[in-house]
């Protein structure tokens, strides 16, 4: 009879060094999993952070200001820089709104596309604004400028992101860009409003960055 204990106590250790070995490592790898792509997630596009700026070719290319309405087209050509060397990117539902005097001025969507590693990429933007020549001081302000040669606006970008890292394309965090105070002069044939060289400063929003 005094032998039943001894056989139970050995019965619950062998099933605590049975947890320690079979559960404890199960628990360990399963928080790992779950760790590791949160870890990729955050960690890899902080790594691969874009770099945006707007081309010099970009451009009011026409416009017309009669007594009711302004019209003007635009072409914008944001150069792309991807700097990882291992992991191309997919851009997709891009959009840009051209703002001036913190009122949207035009929109325009870009068809999605795929960026290859340690690659640099231009992409181009067509806008058609078309507003009412109205008292708004924003309306007031683009006519001004299109009548003395000088239109200053700041330019915002969205888009949707994934990474190729080799088992499919990764969702992360859409990148948010805003270009401030570009400025458009007149061209000396009078054709149109170019982008100054230098007013193409863009700055990444803090999700493209992490």
């Amino acid at each position: 009879m005094s032998s039943l204990p001894e056989i139970e106590q050995e019965t619950q250790s062998c099933r605590s060094r049975w947890c320690r070995k079979v559960i404890q490592p199960c628990l360990v790898t399963a928080v790992l999993s779950l760790c590791l792509p949160i870890i990729i997630f955050l960690a890899i596009p902080a790594i691969i952070s874009p770099t945006f700026t707007l081309d010099p070719a970009s451009s009011l290319s026409s416009f017309n200001v009669s007594d009711s309405r302004v019209a003007a087209e635009w072409t914008l050509v944001f150069s792309i820089e991807n700097p990882s060397k291992l992991i191309p990117v997919k851009y997709s539902q891009m959009k840009a709104t051209i703002v001036l005097d913190s009122a949207p001025l035009a929109h325009a969507k870009i068809g999605s596309f795929i960026q290859k590693a340690a690659s640099h990429m231009d992409v181009r933007a067509h806008f058609h604004s078309d507003v009412p020549r109205a008292n708004e001081f924003s309306v007031k302000s683009l006519v001004a400028g299109l009548e003395r040669g000088e239109v200053r606006v700041d330019v915002v970008l969205s888009s949707g992101r994934r990474l190729g890292l080799g088992v499919g394309w990764v969702p992360v965090f859409d990148v948010s860009v805003t270009c401030n105070s570009l400025i458009f002069t007149a061209e000396s044939d009078g054709g149109g409003l170019t982008l100054l060289v230098g007013s193409s400063y863009c700055v990444l929003g803090f999700f493209g960055y992490v």
